[in-house]
């Protein structure tokens, strides 16, 4: 073998304009490959961990409500919390709540549609997460900590560009308009106390409060929170496990609240409990479980439907269309929360209905319970909760509808159209990595990839007919030195060898070659500097500079295929050499 390398080096030497030139052009495919490569996984880096993360973390949990429109907001945060932490293991270095919102900003003579999005500046960061900020938020006036400064009102950081659109510097006043959690349009002013610089155009129109600061514009209350996210140490290795482990977590109880009835001078303890009356199958569960003595079955499944037991019914001497009310003592909140009710109709109990017991249609149960959250832990002592095998358990509400696992971005938007349609009453939560509730992105970074390889591809092939009909010459022209080592002795396969090495070597110094030359194009490329303004182009830079990511897996990829597909095209050729006999061979003249 040591032979057949010397004989190989030899004849790629002795031919050196032929070998120089066809070498030249195949570094020059390889340096496009890499170049490419290393552009679109610079472009799904900026997409990936330059936007989608600040937006849903690796890991989100997104709780919801309805009100005819989705409302990101859970009512115990505490809990929450707490059942997140306990299931995201050790791979978490960071866990942050979201809330943001879409709002109308008046500056100086000029409005603009933005996003409004809260931050926790009191937290602690590491230098990579820092870093990372400073590429994709890089402040070039005034400071991050002003934002919790109590002496200013509602202080902001916006983009530079934004900015001037809004005619706006530090100091200066900017008005705003929005919807908060209960649906009413609020206006509000916030101070500007930075300006930052963004390249990306996607995150130029977010600007950046304190997260109390928002929170309280918006109307939560100190136990309420929004978005759940998660920052990993690996996401591509715990992402999704650790999204499949808190979604696994989050399974609801039943929601219920035990509250004391009142009519006039007569109460009673009573448990209240939700049923979906938004789906008809399981209004027909209900229909059929439940035995009226009093009322229209109609008007009790309505949405305003209240079934009361006999029992119940006979201590406070209720009938249909009588009005009774609800007290009961909040979790959180000191005072004892109350709402009144019209009772629609009187049921006969039983042991899987229970005797102190009102069932309540879904949307009027679950605006309650939401606003004065009950201590369910507590109440459940004394509730009376539906066996397992009561014929109507399917037709009761829980606490929350825990969303079925979107593995894709379309699985997501599914889930969503899903929820709209049978107007769910309940809040939701909903659970994904951004592997998946991104999954768009990665199916953006196989198209350009893709593209990229076909294009090199083309090339490749184009040169690789120059690697043929180079060797077809160099056969013909060393058909007599062929037949001389073919009559001392030398294999035939060992002929074919010597070709098929030639063309290796000449293949793997042209990629080293390539690959070198698209560094240093890399380099440069990355010195200069773009000023696209509010081009979407911008989503291509950091810093204003191109972004490249080039990976030791990807370029030995690229190496790998260039040089297989060399050696199978040289194969062909090598293979019609080693075939030549001695005497034919030694024969031929030219």
């Amino acid at each position: 073998m040591k032979f057949l390398l010397m004989i190989s080096f030899r004849n790629l030497s002795r031919q050196k304009r032929r070998n120089l030139f066809l070498g030249s052009a195949m570094a020059f495919g390889v340096m496009i490959m890499v170049l490419a490569n290393s552009f679109s996984h610079g472009i799904s880096d900026i997409l990936f961990n330059k936007i989608v993360v600040y937006v849903a973390g690796h890991v989100s949990v997104i709780p919801g409500e309805g009100r005819g429109r989705h409302l990101a907001i859970f009512r115990d945060k505490e809990r929450l919390e707490k059942i997140v932490k306990k299931n995201a293991g050790d791979s978490v270095i960071d866990m942050d709540e979201g809330v943001g919102i879409f709002l109308r900003a008046i500056g100086n003579g000029r409005t603009e549609n933005m996003v409004l999005v809260g931050i926790n500046t009191g937290r602690t960061y590491d230098e990579k997460l820092l870093k990372e900020f400073d590429e994709s938020f890089h402040l070039i006036e005034g400071d991050y900590r002003q934002l919790r400064s109590r002496a200013i009102e509602n202080p902001v950081i916006l983009s530079k560009e934004k900015a001037e659109l809004l005619n706006v510097k530090r100091n200066d006043i900017i008005r705003i308009r929005f919807r908060n959690i209960f649906g009413q349009t609020q206006s509000g002013r916030l101070t500007v106390t930075g300006i930052m610089s963004n390249d990306n155009t996607f995150m130029q129109g977010v600007m950046f409060v304190e997260l109390e600061n928002l929170k309280g514009m918006m109307g939560y209350r100190p136990w309420e929170c929004g978005s759940i996210q998660l920052t990993l140490r690996d996401p591509q290795r715990d992402a999704v496990a650790v999204a499949d482990r808190i979604h696994a977590a989050l399974v609801p109880g039943p929601a219920f609240i035990r509250a004391t009835v009142t009519r006039g001078a007569s109460r009673a303890g009573a448990t209240v409990l939700p049923f979906m009356g938004n789906d008809e199958k399981k209004k027909k569960l209900m229909a059929d479980s439940f035995r009226l003595v009093k009322g229209s079955m109609s008007d009790a499944l309505s949405k305003d439907g209240v079934l009361m037991s006999a029992t119940l019914a006979r201590a406070l001497g209720v009938r249909p269309g009588s009005t009774v009310e609800f007290r009961f003592r909040p979790k959180y909140e000191k005072e004892e929360a109350s709402f009144s009710a019209e009772v629609s109709g009187i049921f006969a109990p039983d042991k899987w209905t229970g005797s102190e017991t009102v069932y309540m249609h879904e949307a009027l149960f679950y605006p309650r319970f939401y606003e004065s959250l009950p201590d369910l832990a507590a109440d459940a002592r004394r509730a009376f909760i539906p066996a397992a095998g009561a014929p109507f358990k399917g037709a009761l509400g829980t606490e929350w509808e825990l969303v079925a696992r979107a593995r894709t971005t379309d699985d997501a938007k599914k889930n969503m159209r899903d929820i709209t349609r049978r107007r769910v009453k309940a809040a939701t939560i909903q659970v994904g990595s951004m592997y998946e509730t991104a999954s768009d992105v990665l199916k953006l970074e196989g198209v350009l990839n893709l593209i990229t390889l076909t294009a090199v591809l083309v090339l490749f092939f184009i040169i690789l007919i120059g690697v043929i009909n180079t060797l077809r010459m160099t056969i013909r022209e060393r058909t007599r030195e062929i037949g001389t080592i073919r009559a001392i002795g030398m294999q035939r396969r060992d002929v074919r060898r010597i070709f098929i090495l030639e063309t290796a070597f000449l293949t793997l110094f042209a990629s080293i070659a390539g690959v070198i030359l698209a560094f240093i194009a890399m380099g440069v490329l990355s010195l200069i500097p773009f000023n696209v303004g509010d081009n979407p182009m911008g989503i291509l830079l950091v810093r204003q500079h191109l972004h490249f990511l080039p990976t030791v897996g990807g370029i030995l990829g690229n190496i790998a295929l260039i040089m297989v597909i060399a050696v199978v095209t040289a194969f062909f050729p090598a293979r019609r050499a080693a075939n030549l006999s001695s005497a034919e061979a030694l024969r031929h003249f030219e």
